[in-house]
């Protein structure tokens, strides 16, 4: 028993190390090599270490036997920055055309601490506009509900015991748990969604993918006075063809 708990502690902290090695320099592709033989570990040993945390996601293989980076979920851990600017690097001309496409509010959000965060707000030049709060309930927000549709059944329980349910200020249709999980998978099924909320706001959602990860929403919100029927079919396709550019990017990127 004390040999397995001691092999167990041996594994982790070589998992640790290789993470340090890694994160040194974020921006840098390190190789298997290097980072084998900087800790004194066998090349097999290390290689499989690696495997697994490329497939948690807390490091990321660019390609075939090239070198590794930090993944998104150490990222995530953290709340390091670091992620957000390369996803907004990515994601600025497809935004910026979509904006100017449709001259209405165009955001990129993301998850942090339990809130939705906003990364990026291109505003348009109606008089009347939506303006988006730099921090807002997941619940509440579309583009917090497009990513929170994509969480694990796991990282959604362990959200709502953090969290508790919706209010019926947030999400007036969920009464319980059972009210949520339906909901949430439909958002999932379609990969986009719209609402309306009270103030007669408009939004729309649709998911950025790293991998098989949503790691951000693409949206646009607007008043419904603008949200008619050539209005919407026009907006909808415009930010499905932004959608799609930007996850081309990202895989492309590796990011």
């Amino acid at each position: 028993m004390h040999y397995k708990i001691k092999l167990m502690i041996q594994v982790v902290n070589r998992a640790l190390n290789i993470l340090e090695i890694i994160a040194k320099n974020p921006e840098k592709e390190v190789g298997l090599s290097e980072i084998a033989d900087s800790l004194g570990l066998n090349h097999g040993t290390c290689a499989n270490i690696l495997k697994t945390l490329v497939n948690r996601d807390y490091v990321e293989q660019t390609a075939a036997k090239k070198g590794y980076k930090l993944g998104y979920m150490a990222y995530r851990l953290t709340n390091a920055n670091y992620y957000n600017v390369e996803l907004l690097n990515v994601s600025k001309a497809s935004m910026e055309d979509l904006a100017n496409e449709i001259n209405e509010t165009v955001i990129l959000s993301a998850i942090k601490n339990d809130k939705r965060i906003l990364l990026k707000e291109i505003p348009c030049n109606h008089e009347v506009q939506v303006k988006t709060a730099q921090e807002s309930s997941v619940y509440r927000a579309t583009t917090g509900r497009m990513i929170l549709a994509f969480y694990s059944p796991k990282e959604l329980d362990d959200f709502v015991q953090r969290i508790g349910l919706p209010s019926e200020e947030d999400w007036p249709e969920v009464k319980t748990k059972t009210d949520l999980i339906h909901l949430l998978d439909e958002i999932r099924t379609k990969k986009f969604e719209i609402t309306c909320n009270k103030n007669h706001v408009i939004g729309l959602a649709t998911p950025l993918f790293k991998k098989d990860t949503v790691i951000a929403s693409l949206g646009i919100y607007l008043p419904d006075l603008r949200f008619g029927k050539t209005e919407k079919s026009k907006i909808v396709k415009a930010l499905q063809t932004a959608t799609d550019l930007i996850n081309k990017e990202l895989t492309r990127l590796h990011i």
